[in-house]
């Protein structure tokens, strides 16, 4: 009985000892550390005794997703324990990390966390694996588990990126035993939360990896576990080639041999020690792809297909150069792989391709054909889809003559030749052949006419799904049957752009000269060529229809005139010759040999130049639609001298640009011309403008104002229309008048005629003599500096500035309801003659309701008179008095009338004309709202007042008839 009692003691105080032990390596190594699960062994990764749980390794700073963060770091881990298992799921869960975190003992900052050791499954089948964290956390397994550092892309579950709580899962087949177990975690700021849960074969359900079956053991290293080579590069028949050493992850330890493995052509040979692949001067026409063992310590991996090798025949006859990715050329065409379907956007091949090599020729008859497209295509190797290619490079022609392609294809597959398949993107428009659009297979042919030597080829195809064929034949002359296009006639290079100049420019178009000038002959700017090979000669297409002493220099492009050439407006046709032919470029240059100014005109044009007779034109891209600042708001893109505003032909004469449409009929374009008209005798003059479609007339000070009003325009035909003549009578005195046209063209016919009439000068279009290049100079007899109307209280306030009057009698301020039809609201008098500024202003008491315009009419005391432009003012509300409003206005006579007042009262109206007589009168019963017809007597077209008199005040309101 001692005995046993003694027995039980000792056993007692040895079970202390043992629970005062695993205690100690409790606070040694962390929270929750307990017995080891089966089958766990060995060191941990600091080389103690493993237990259950995961080996912990905390780091200052978030990792950001860099696995090297936990390999590379400069400093080594603040703090080592051992988790149970892997269930924090509160900030205060991961314990006292202030070593390594910022923030709180109790809500750690800024961290990251490697957790290392093996997971013991112990049935064989299929588990889902559930990693929610916030932020960044990884899953690794088995193999990639071990990799220093670990990839990202080899990852079970990727859970990265800083982000809130966010749960990934993942579900692979394992076998029962030891799998090694890797995660990274990293805190970036707010909430920690990292969970890792699994269900499977005979877990229960779904629940946080016990600590039974986590140890912190890491399992031994194993064979390489990854190797891969970079693409080489086609070789020709003949030239041997290496690839560069392969890229491998060595199972931790280093790799002892490489070897060839499998099936392996004659010609290929490995460096033992490097790895490098060599293909031989021996080695036959072909695509291979061969497999390569790499052994180490622990054992030998073999890796198929990893390195791939092309030998192509040797480039056809003038192939020289480099391919588009910068290797030797040979024969085949440069082939570039995408994935995804390009579905038509011809912008697809902008970002690098997902593979390269060289096709010997288009003749993928089968969806085996395409060969091995793991990684770029979806679908097994034998049957790739949702992918695209691009083939470049050129088509030796060996004869001369007529030639159809056929471009077999399911899905979308399009041909491009020659320059058209150097643009980047390619267009539609240039295609030789659109084979375009999801279909089965189909054939799409087409036949063009080649040169002997090589043509730039560019074939475009997308497989969205089903069959994968692409088949590119053809035939021609020389007995070349129809036929699949051998290798032997493609080269993987492009060559350069070939063709005649394709565009040549002077800048400026054109050049004015003075007939009969002896001081300075006519010349040209040099021209502008684009082009691909060396000019040889220009020369003047129409040479035959001009007069003696225009020439053109054979090798710089410049045009001159002699002074013996006649008045009139010359227009050259330029042909340019190169090594590749010739183009001609019509109207491009022109000489107008203008006559000597009309008496008075001696101010510079707008350009600063001497003036001459005839007008300064500018021509502008598109069509101004009525609007008159759009010359002042754009830039001429060709600038000459117009003898007359004659345009009674589509034809005017080489404008195209900016006009768009054809040099013989031009469309959406418009034009200026300024300068002024000289009149011998003062008196009524007769303008007759026609045009198709918008033009507009103005005369003297109305011409000088920038941009012009249209109010003011002596003629105004604007609009798009057909040919419309409009005519108006004004007084001029004798000698010069400044003088502006505008004129827009949309589409369709182009005719623009400016012609008078007058004392002694029967109707004609307005002579060259007669007109003048540059304006008067004389100044204009009101410069107005500023104008502006606001709202003060329940009236508005318009307000303007002078720099200098001439001649100024009085100003009108007037306003408008809808910005068209003026009324006046007050006059004041102007300065008459003062170069002094002056400041004016009216009050108008009674201004229209809510949103009006106003503007400034000066009137001269000779009679003449100009507009400021219009501003918009909205006027407070005219609480407590009465309103009034007219609809519609303008009319024909009879119209309505409403009335609002603040309280029924009666009312009277009376409408007057302008000199204040009453036309009409009507009293109205008591109403606070109400609407009238007004139907008075016949009264003539004009501008009536109608005026409403309340209790509680008047309001006015202008009434136009129009009969």
């Amino acid at each position: 009985m001692l005995l046993n009692v003694v027995a039980m003691k000792t056993s007692t105080l040895v079970a202390l000892q043992q629970c005062l032990l695993l205690f100690l390596l409790l606070l040694l190594s962390g929270p929750a550390a307990v017995a080891q699960p089966a089958a766990c062994g060995g060191p941990d990764p600091a080389g103690n005794p493993s237990v259950s749980g995961l080996y912990a390794e905390y780091y200052a700073g978030y990792f950001n997703d860099d696995p090297a963060h936990f390999t590379d770091n400069a400093a080594p881990p603040g703090i080592r324990n051992v988790v149970p298992q892997v269930s924090f799921t509160t900030n205060a869960s991961f314990g006292d990390l202030t070593a390594v975190s910022t923030g709180t003992a109790l809500n750690p900052d800024y961290f990251s966390l490697r957790l290392r050791g093996t997971l013991n499954i112990l049935t064989a089948g299929t588990y889902t694996f559930y990693l929610t964290a916030d932020d960044a956390a990884f899953l690794w397994l088995d193999g990639p588990a071990l990799a220093l550092p670990a990839s990202n892309a080899a990852a079970t579950i990727n859970n990265g990126q800083a982000h809130g709580t966010v749960e990934v899962a993942a579900t692979v087949t394992l076998t029962a035993g030891l799998h090694s177990l890797l995660v990274h975690y990293g805190d970036a700021l707010s909430d920690n939360v990292l969970v890792l849960e699994y269900d499977g074969p005979g877990t229960g359900g779904r629940q946080v990896i016990p600590n039974s079956v986590l140890c912190t053991a890491l399992l031994p290293a194993g064979p390489p576990q990854a190797l891969s080579y970079a693409p080489v590069p086609a070789t020709v028949l003949g030239v041997p080639v290496s690839s560069a050493p392969p890229v491998v992850q060595n199972g931790g330890a280093a790799i002892t041999q490489y070897a060839l493995a499998g099936s392996v052509p004659g010609g290929f040979s490995i460096d033992a020690l490097t790895g490098v692949v060599t293909a031989t001067a021996g080695v036959a026409l072909g695509l291979y792809s061969l497999d390569v063992a790499a052994t180490n310590a622990n054992g030998t991996s073999i890796f198929q297909n990893v390195v791939g090798f092309q030998v192509v025949p040797a480039a056809p006859a003038g192939c020289t150069g480099l391919d588009p990715g910068g290797n030797p050329v040979g024969s085949g065409l440069y082939a570039e792989y995408y994935s995804g379907y390009f579905n038509d956007v011809l912008t697809f091949a902008a970002v690098p391709p997902g593979l390269t090599r060289i096709d010997p020729q288009l003749d993928f008859g089968s969806i085996t054909s395409f060969g091995n497209l793991t990684g770029i295509a979806t679908g097994p190797p034998a049957d790739p889809d949702n992918f695209s290619a691009r083939y470049r490079g050129s088509l030796r022609i060996a004869t001369a003559g007529t030639y159809t392609f056929y471009l077999s294809a399911d899905d979308a597959a399009y041909l491009w030749l020659d320059n058209a398949a150097l643009d980047a993107p390619p267009t539609l428009a240039t295609v030789t052949i659109n084979n375009g659009g999801l279909h089965a297979v189909q054939t799409v042919q087409a036949t063009v006419v080649l040169s002997a030597g090589l043509h730039n080829i560019l074939i475009y195809y997308g497989e969205n799904a089903g069959n994968n064929q692409l088949t590119l034949e053809y035939e021609g002359p020389g007995g070349l049957s129809r036929q699949v296009i051998p290798a032997t006639a493609f080269c993987t290079a492009t060559q350069r752009r070939t063709g005649p100049v394709s565009a040549l420019s002077y800048s400026p178009r054109s050049t004015t000269l003075v007939a009969g000038s002896t001081v300075v002959a006519g010349l040209s700017p040099l021209p502008v060529v684009t082009t691909l090979a060396p000019v040889t000669e220009y020369a003047l297409a129409n040479a035959a229809a001009l007069p003696a002493g225009i020439t053109i220099d054979a090798a710089t492009g410049q045009i001159s005139s002699s002074t013996s050439v006649p008045a009139g407006t010359y227009s050259f046709d330029v042909t340019v010759t190169n090594t590749d032919g010739s183009a001609t470029f019509p109207a491009a240059f022109s000489f107008v040999v203008a006559l000597p100014p009309p008496p008075g005109c001696a101010s510079p044009t707008p350009a600063g130049g001497p003036p001459t007779a005839g007008l300064y034109g500018e021509y502008f891209a598109g069509y101004f639609s009525d609007n008159q600042s759009f010359f002042t708001t754009n830039t001429p893109l060709l600038v000459r001298t117009e003898a007359q505003l004659d345009f009674t032909a589509d034809n005017w004469g080489g404008i195209v640009p900016p006009a768009d449409g054809t040099l013989l009929d031009p469309d959406h374009y418009s034009a200026r011309f300024r300068g002024s008209v000289y009149v011998p005798t003062t008196g009524d003059y007769t303008f007759f403008l026609t045009s198709d479609d918008a033009s507009y007339l103005w005369l003297d000070n109305a011409a000088r104002v920038s941009p012009p009003v249209t109010a003011q325009a002596a003629i105004n035909n604007g609009g798009e229309h057909g040919l419309i003549v409009l005519a108006r009578v004004v007084t001029l005195t004798a000698g010069m008048h400044d003088l502006l046209v505008h004129y827009g063209e949309n589409f369709g016919a182009n005719r623009l005629t400016l012609a008078y009439s007058g004392p002694g000068i029967p109707l004609q279009t307005v002579g060259n003599t007669s007109l003048c290049t540059a304006s008067t100079g004389a100044p204009l007899p009101v410069e107005l500096v500023r104008f502006e109307a606001k709202p003060v209280g329940t009236s508005v306030l318009v307000s303007w500035h002078t720099a200098q009057e001439r001649n100024s009698a009085y100003f009108v301020v007037e306003r408008s309801a809808n910005g068209i039809v003026f009324e006046p609201a007050g006059q004041v008098a102007g300065a008459g003659t003062t170069t002094r500024p002056q400041a004016y202003q009216l009050t108008d008491r009674a201004p229209l309701p809510g949103l009006s315009y106003y503007r400034l009419h000066q009137i001269d005391s000779d009679g003449q008179n100009a507009y400021s432009p219009v501003v918009a003012v909205t006027s407070s509300p005219r609480v407590g008095l009465p309103e009034v409003a007219v609809f519609p206005n303008p009319n024909q006579g009879a119209f309505s009338v409403r009335v609002r007042q603040p309280s029924a009262e009666p009312a009277q109206l009376l409408l007057l004309d302008l000199r204040g007589q009453t036309v009409f009168r009507q009293t109205l019963p008591a109403a606070a709202s109400a609407d009238y017809t007004i139907v008075p007597e016949r009264l003539p077209t004009g501008i009536y007042w109608l005026r409403l008199t309340t209790r509680a005040g008047t309001a006015t309101q202008q009434v136009v008839i129009q009969r």
